[in-house]
């Protein structure tokens, strides 16, 4: 949880119809917790921990329905985060991407894949910024692909024309937030070399370093969100 965060309440994805993941890191519960990001103004928040994947067998409605459910409660905000692979070789494990636009390879395209904007890159370049000192932040593009598989050195290497960083999750949520009206901050964190040999214990081992730094940055992300309306795209 966030530093400074209280927890008022807890129950797992089951008993609210949510899809749950059986991918190992993943909790499948949501806390309510009161948090001031800013130390002044207390807010009640949701983490959502955990998420699905298209490649355990959910469908899209399923796996857009928790945000929906929020957007429904009048969530304002939406914050994500994933671990993901690094498509650009400027990028290194360890640094984090503030996410512009989300490009959708989940869905077999008819031309060219969606490609779903979130922020302008000032905007993502203002929240990176706010960040930790210790995670290197910048504003980048997210592809997401259906997996399970990470990407061979020929698919990384196509993929590098679409974005900055890949991953297997995201789109969805996304997809619902802009739907309902919900603005979006997208946070990537980079934990392996996309192409090279990789499993999931050390994506997690990576991605549990990352956390550190982006639990002690994640108060200052927020109350930077929240504080201005987004830049034009």
């Amino acid at each position: 949880m966030p530093e400074g965060a209280e927890l008022l309440e807890e129950i797992d994805y089951a008993q609210l119809g949510w899809p749950a993941t059986s991918v190992a890191g993943h909790p499948n519960r949501l806390r309510l917790v009161s948090w001031a990001p800013d130390g002044r103004t207390s807010l009640r928040v949701l983490l959502a921990c955990g998420r699905p994947h298209l490649y355990e067998g959910w469908s899209s409605a399923e796996l857009e329905r928790p945000v929906r459910d929020l957007a429904d409660r009048e969530v304002p905000a939406l914050l994500l985060t994933n671990a993901a692979g690094n498509l650009d070789p400027t990028l290194e494990s360890g640094q984090a991407v503030v996410v512009t636009e989300v490009v959708d390879l989940q869905r077999p395209p008819i031309d060219e894949p969606p490609v779903l904007a979130i922020m302008s890159p000032a905007e993502a370049a203002r929240l990176a910024a706010a960040l930790d000192p210790s995670l290197v932040a910048r504003p980048g593009r997210y592809v997401a692909v259906a997996g399970p598989h990470y990407e061979t050195p020929a698919e990384a290497a196509w993929l590098r024309g679409y974005g900055e960083v890949v991953g297997m999750s995201t789109v969805a949520e996304v997809r619902a937030a802009a739907s309902r009206g919900v603005r979006a901050c997208v946070v990537s964190l980079v934990v392996n070399p996309s192409g090279a040999v990789v499993d999931h214990a050390g994506v997690l081992a990576a991605g549990a370093l990352l956390s550190e730094g982006l639990a002690r940055g994640l108060a200052a992300l927020v109350a930077a969100f929240m504080s201005e309306p987004p830049a034009t795209l």
